[in-house]
């Protein structure tokens, strides 16, 4: 089943100032694009292809020139409270990400504050579990953003999109500044979410490698086009020539799976 739809959606920015004459940057151009329920999904392109600007579309953040982006068959405009509870995302700089004056567990929080309706008590007791459940003590809780490392931050990133417990979770480079060994302890942490929870992921990522230990279905931006789409298979091949680049970039292998380390 759909649970969003992309329809004809194109979308560009004014680029140019006070030295040089202004003009339009087309980014995406009609697309179209459906994302299953439960589905974990890998939006695979290089830079400049589009994926972060699909998805700020996604959320609200931004307006698209052209086109509709339907979720459950309603067309989504700005931001969109009944979608927030049910979609959540994972930025890229998760230093960045957080407020340095608030502690992490005000942070995770924040979306349970907004959209849940649940008492002070039981905020603060969804936050130990979810911080147990990335692999943080329970006494990061009142940590600052500056006392936590880079690969601690980011599970604490993860924390907060599940907070709410939402249906999908769109992941935007979300591990690209992330080492290798914190990439895959990750990704398994997060087949463990969709194991148990049925919540479904949009991974967007120029790294073919973390797509196919990771998601179940790929699809591939070149030049604001959706050019490949296809099941996650051993025997994964391209026939688009942007995506067969990225197929056969040369990349750090992935190491297997160690347990998660509260240190990292």
């Amino acid at each position: 089943m759909s649970f969003i739809q992309i329809r004809d959606l194109s979308h560009g920015y004014t680029a140019g100032g006070l030295f040089s004459k202004r003009h339009r940057v087309q980014v995406l151009t009609g697309l179209n694009l459906d994302v299953l329920a439960g589905q974990s999904l890998g939006l695979l392109g290089g830079s400049g292809s589009g994926k972060s600007t699909l998805a700020r579309l996604i959320m609200g953040l931004e307006a698209p020139d052209q086109g509709n982006i339907l979720f459950e068959g309603q067309r989504l405009q700005g931001l969109n409270p009944a979608f927030l509870r049910r979609v959540q995302m994972v930025f890229q700089d998760a230093i960045s990400a957080f407020n340095p004056q608030r502690s992490i567990g005000w942070s995770i929080a924040e979306p349970l504050r907004h959209l849940s309706g649940m008492s002070d008590e039981a905020i603060r007791a969804r936050v130990e579990q979810l911080l147990l459940q990335v692999k943080l003590s329970v006494s990061d809780i009142d940590a600052l953003p500056a006392q936590l490392s880079g690969g601690q931050l980011q599970r604490a990133g993860i924390a907060r999109a599940l907070a709410i417990a939402p249906q999908m979770i769109i992941l935007d480079e979300a591990l690209s500044n992330l080492d290798r060994v914190l990439q895959v302890q990750i990704l398994d942490l997060l087949t463990e979410v969709r194991r148990a929870s049925g919540t479904g992921f949009l991974l967007i990522t120029h790294d073919l490698s973390l797509v196919r230990r990771f998601c179940q279905r790929v699809v591939v931006l070149a030049e604001g086009k959706l050019v490949e789409d296809r099941d996650v298979t051993p025997g994964l091949r391209f026939d688009h020539p942007a995506a067969r680049i990225l197929q056969e970039a040369v990349l750090p292998a992935m190491p297997k799976t160690r347990p998660v380390q509260q240190s990292a």
